[in-house]
């Protein structure tokens, strides 16, 4: 057992943030009906960015239980510390392209159609709730308020390194399910 090449552990990060915003967005399109009431929206945000932040989470945790198994037998000498923070930065950077469109498109550099904007809904579902809780109907981008895509440019940007951190920590801790039921 050696450590994954750099490339191979975010590429397996970006995959999973490209999963969980489908599924976010797979979420948002089963509720479509219901999406105009706004706790239904309230819920559903919570629920979408958990499923993202889950998924981030599980990414960082993998590779913390592979490091942990490479200092146990002595594969490497160290650890690297932030690594996810760094990966998590970009995954959330390279998410938050389509809501960078989005703002382009708000002030008239970008011509958006509506087609866009339904893949959007896939690409960034993690976020799309707030769309709906700031009450916009539109499909057009010159209608979204301009806080907007930045509010989703900034969640991306802060929860994508933070849960994959936390969850390459919870991984790299020698924490079993064992450990989790009794303390010892």
């Amino acid at each position: 057992m050696q450590r994954e090449h750099i490339m191979k552990i975010f590429g397996k990060g970006l995959a999973y943030t490209l999963f969980g915003n489908i599924l976010s967005g797979i979420m948002i399109i089963s509720i479509a009906p219901m999406i105009n009431i706004w706790f239904i929206c309230l819920v559903a945000l919570i629920f979408t960015l958990f499923i993202y932040g889950s998924l981030l989470f599980t990414a960082g945790f993998r590779d913390g239980q592979r490091e942990i198994a490479l200092l146990k037998n002595h594969r490497v000498e160290s650890s690297p510390k932030y690594r996810w923070v760094m990966f998590g930065l970009i995954c959330g950077g390279i998410i938050s392209i389509p809501s960078i469109v989005v703002l382009l498109g708000h002030f008239g550099l970008l011509n958006i159609s509506g087609e866009f904007m339904f893949i959007y809904r896939f690409l960034n579902g993690a976020v799309y709730p707030l769309y709906h809780v700031a009450g916009v109907q539109s499909a057009a981008a010159t209608d979204f308020p301009l806080w907007l895509p930045l509010l989703c440019i900034g969640i991306y940007v802060i929860v994508s390194p933070l849960l994959a951190q936390i969850g390459y920590r919870f991984g790299f801790d020698e924490k079993t399910k064992e450990g989790f039921m009794y303390e010892k």
